[in-house]
C-alpha cells in the first residue's frame, strides 16, 4: 500500500481506537465493581478528565479572546488552495516508487546526508558519525547538507530519503507560497493580491530552475529564508512576543535547512532590519529588544547544527573563486526576472555560464511592473518597510553578483568559497512580489469607472453594473500560466537504470572497504549509501583540510583502467570494476607484516576483528577525530594518528571497538531542547511585559 495511506489510516485508526477506549472506560468505571477494586484507576481518570477540562477551558479563553477573533477562518481556506496549487506544479514527484527520481542530475548526491535518519534507525547514536564517504566526518557538521531540518527529518523517517526528499520539494514550494501570503497578510493587503502574490511565489523560477541541477538544498532552504520576511514584518507590526518566537523559529528552520549559499544571502540581508529599528528622529525604537530574542532563540534552536558546525570548522576545505567567474554583473540580473526562453538559460549570453540553475529567476512583466507601481503605495508601506524592501533586494543582488563578495575576500579569504553566489538572488523574489501585491491592492482600490448594462423588461428597465478594475484577473492569470510554462522545463523525473544497482552489488565486499562507482556520476550516490557501500572519493562539495582521501579497493569506470588499479574484478554491461588489493580498510602493520583484519559496523559504531602473528599498530582507514574512543578486547585503549584511526596492536587474536561519541552534539541538542522549551514558554507565558513593549514601539511610530 501506499505509505501516505498507510500513515493516514493509522493515524485515523489511532483516533477511532483512542476514542472507544475512553467511551468504554467512562461507562466501565460507573460500575460497582469496577469501583471497588480499580479505586486508583479510578482517581487517575479523574484527574485525567480534570486535566481534559481545564484544557479544554483554556482553549475556550483562546477562542473568544479578543484578540484571536481577528483571525479570520478564511485565511485557512486560502493556505490551503496555495497548497493544492502547489502539489499541482509538484505532481511529477507524487510517484513514490522509489526508483523514479526527480530530475537533475545532482539530486542524488544532494540527499545523500538524509541517510543520517536511516542509520539512525539502524543503530541509533552511530548515526552522528557519517562513515559513508571520503573517510568519513561528524554527520551534524555538514554545512551542505539539509539533514538537520526538520521538514527533511519527518519526510525521511516516514517516507524514506527519495520519497521523503519528494514530497519536501513539495512542501517547500506550498512554503514559498505561504510565505508570500505571509508578508501580504502583514501589509495588510486584500484577498486576491496574497493569492495571486503566493501563486507566483510557487512558480517562481528561483524554486523550479534550480531543479535543472537537481541541487534540493537550494529549494528547501530558499522557500525557508522566504518565511523570515513575514515574521519579520509581524515583529516590526507589534504582534507581541508570538511573533518574535516565530521569526526565532523561522530563522532557525533557514539555518538547518542547509546549501550554505541561500542562508549567506539571508544574512546579508540583516543590516537592512536598521531601517525598521530607527525612527524619524534617529532613534533606536524598543522593537529591537524583540529582534534580540528572536535572534537568541533561532541560535538555540540551531544550536544542534552550530555547535558541532563551529567545533569542527578549522577542518574545512572548500575550493575558492576569488574572481567569482560563476557570477554575472549586476547590471543583468535584472533580466532574467523577465526572460523565459529556455534557449537563452543553455548559452552563454549576458556575461552567464550554460548552467540553468545559477541564473533562473523568472517571473514575469506583470509583477515586475506592479512592483514598480507598488512603490507608490503610501497607505500599505510605509517609509521604513520601503527602505526595508529595496535595501534587501539590493544588498542581495550586490551579493549575488559577487561585488560585495568581492570587498568581503579582501578581508576574509573564505568568500572565495562562495563559488556559486548568482543562486542568492532567488531571494530577492520574495521582497518584489511583496511589492507587486501592493502595487495590485492600490490598482484594484482606485476609484474605476464602472460599466453598466440596461435590459428591457416588460415592467422596466433592469440595469446591471460592473466593476471594470476586475478586468485585471486576466493579465494575472497570464503571469501564472507563463510561470507554470517556465517550471515544466525544471520539474521532472526519470527512472532509475537497473544497471546502477547491477554496478553497486558488483562493488559489495566482505568487510568495510572503501569502493568508488564511476566517477562524477551523481545518480549512484544515494543508491550506494542506502545499500551500505563506503565511497571514496565518492561526491561532496568540501573536504577536510591537509587529509588524503582513502584510496578505493575497487574503482568502477567505463572510460579505462584508473591508476594505481592491478586488475580486473568484475564486468557489467560496459562498466569495468577494477581492484586494489593492497587498499585494505584495517590492518596490522609492523615494519616487515601487514595483516589485514575483518571490520563491520556502521558510522560511528565499528568492530575490527584481527589474527595477527605479530604485533604492531592497527590502522583503521577512518578518518580520527577528537569523539573517536577505542576498546580492545572490553578494555579502554587509546588512539593516535594524525588522518587515520590507529591503536596499539598485539599478536594474536583480538577483537577491537570503536565508538564516536563528541562532545559537541549532545551540547547542540541540550541547547536546542533549552530553544524548543524556552520556545514554549514564551508562546504560552501570561506576562504582557513583551507586549507592552511592542505597543510602545509600533506608537513610537
Amino acid at each position: 500500500m501506499n505509505p501516505i495511506k498507510i500513515t493516514i489510516l493509522s493515524i485515523a485508526l489511532g483516533i477511532v481506537i483512542n476514542v472507544i477506549f475512553i467511551w468504554w472506560l467512562q461507562k466501565f468505571r460507573q460500575t460497582a465493581a469496577y469501583r471497588k477494586n480499580h479505586g486508583g484507576i479510578i482517581r487517575l481518570l479523574k484527574w485525567e478528565e480534570n486535566l481534559i477540562l481545564k484544557i479544554q477551558g483554556n482553549v475556550m479563553k483562546l477562542v473568544n479572546a479578543k484578540k484571536y477573533k481577528r483571525f479570520n477562518p478564511a485565511y485557512i481556506i486560502e493556505i490551503i488552495l496555495i497548497g493544492v496549487w502547489a502539489f499541482w506544479i509538484g505532481r511529477e514527484y507524487l510517484n513514490f516508487d522509489p526508483n523514479v527520481i526527480p530530475g537533475g542530475r545532482e539530486f542524488s548526491s544532494a540527499i545523500q546526508t538524509h541517510h543520517l535518519w536511516t542509520r539512525f534507525l539502524d543503530c541509533g547514536w552511530c548515526a552522528v558519525w557519517n562513515g559513508t564517504v571520503r573517510g568519513g566526518y561528524p554527520s551534524f557538521a555538514d554545512i551542505h547538507g539539509s539533514m538537520l531540518h526538520p521538514l527533511v527529518i519527518f519526510s525521511t523517517l516516514i517516507l524514506g530519503v527519495v520519497n521523503g526528499a519528494k514530497i519536501s520539494l513539495i512542501l517547500s514550494f506550498w512554503f514559498a507560497g505561504i510565505a508570500q501570503w505571509w508578508i501580504a497578510k502583514e501589509l495588510k493587503l486584500g484577498r486576491l493580491p496574497r493569492m495571486w502574490s503566493s501563486g507566483i511565489a510557487v512558480v517562481g523560477g528561483h524554486l523550479a530552475g534550480r531543479m535543472e541541477l537537481g541541487v534540493f538544498g537550494v529549494v528547501l532552504s530558499t522557500a525557508m529564508a522566504s518565511l523570515v520576511f513575514g515574521a519579520i514584518l509581524s515583529v516590526v507590526n507589534g504582534k507581541g512576543k508570538r511573533a518574535s518566537v516565530l521569526l526565532g523559529i523561522v530563522l532557525a528552520s533557514a539555518f538547518l535547512a542547509g546549501q550554505g549559499y541561500i542562508q549567506v544571502g539571508l544574512v546579508g540581508t540583516f543590516p537592512a532590519i536598521l531601517f525598521l529599528l530607527i525612527d524619524k528622529k534617529m532613534r533606536l525604537k524598543a522593537v529591537w529588544k524583540n529582534f534580540l530574542l528572536a535572534f537568541f532563540i533561532a541560535g538555540l534552536l540551531s544550536a544542534v547544527f552550530l555547535i558541532p558546525f563551529a567545533h569542527f570548522s578549522p577542518n574545512f576545505l572548500k575550493c575558492i573563486d576569488p574572481s567569482f567567474k560563476v557570477a554575472q554583473p549586476l547590471k543583468f540580473i535584472p533580466l532574467n526576472y523577465v526572460i523565459d526562453s529556455f534557449d537563452f538559460y543553455i548559452n552563454d549570453a549576458l556575461n552567464k555560464l550554460p548552467f540553468p540553475h545559477l541564473y533562473t529567476l523568472f517571473i514575469g512583466w506583470i509583477p515586475i511592473l506592479l512592483a514598480i507601481y507598488g512603490l507608490t503605495n503610501n497607505k500599505k508601506l510605509s517609509k521604513s518597510i520601503k527602505w526595508f524592501f529595496v535595501s534587501s533586494i539590493l544588498l542581495i543582488l550586490s551579493i549575488s553578483s559577487g561585488d560585495a563578495l568581492k570587498l568581503i575576500q579582501n578581508i576574509w579569504v573564505g568568500a572565495g568559497g562562495i563559488r556559486h553566489p548568482p543562486q542568492i538572488a532567488g531571494l530577492t523574489i520574495p521582497l518584489i512580489l511583496g511589492v507587486s501585491a501592493a502595487g495590485l491592492d492600490k490598482l484594484l482600490n482606485l476609484d474605476w469607472p464602472r460599466l453598466e448594462l440596461h435590459f428591457s423588461e416588460d415592467n422596466g428597465q433592469r440595469t446591471k453594473t460592473f466593476p471594470i478594475q476586475w478586468v485585471i484577473i486576466i493579465p494575472l492569470i497570464f503571469s501564472l500560466y507563463q510561470g507554470y510554462q517556465f517550471t515544466k522545463h525544471w520539474i521532472g523525473s526519470y527512472k532509475e537504470s537497473p544497471e546502477v544497482y547491477l554496478v553497486l552489488e558488483g562493488l559489495k565486499t566482505d568487510t568495510l572497504q572503501w569502493v568508488q562507482p564511476p566517477f562524477g556520476e551523481h545518480f549512484y550516490i544515494e543508491p550506494a549509501v542506502r545499500m551500505g557501500l563506503k565511497t571514496s572519493p565518492g561526491i561532496m562539495t568540501w573536504q577536510w583540510k591537509d587529509r588524503n582521501f582513502p584510496e578505493a579497493y575497487l574503482e568502477a569506470s567505463h572510460s579505462g583502467q584508473p591508476e594505481g588499479t592491478s586488475g580486473v574484478h568484475e564486468s557489467i554491461n560496459s562498466i569495468i570494476i577494477y581492484s586494489r588489493p593492497d587498499q585494505e580498510y584495517a590492518y596490522v602493520i609492523n615494519e616487515s607484516d601487514k595483516t589485514p583484519c575483518q571490520a563491520q559496523g556502521t558510522g560511528g559504531n565499528l568492530t575490527v576483528t584481527c589474527d595477527s602473528e605479530h604485533g604492531g599498530h592497527l590502522i583503521v582507514k577512518e578518518y580520527n577525530w577528537n569523539g573517536w574512543k577505542g576498546w580492545m578486547d572490553g578494555k579502554r585503549v587509546n588512539l593516535f594518528g594524525d588522518q587515520w584511526i590507529s591503536v596499539e596492536a598485539t599478536s594474536g587474536f583480538h577483537t577491537y571497538t570503536f565508538r564516536y561519541l563528541p562532545w559537541d552534539v549532545p551540547l547542540g541538542l541540550g541547547l536546542s531542547v533549552i530553544g524548543i522549551l524556552l520556545s514554549i514558554f514564551l508562546w504560552y507565558s501570561s506576562s504582557q511585559r513583551l507586549d507592552r513593549i511592542l505597543e510602545s514601539s509600533s506608537k513610537n511610530e
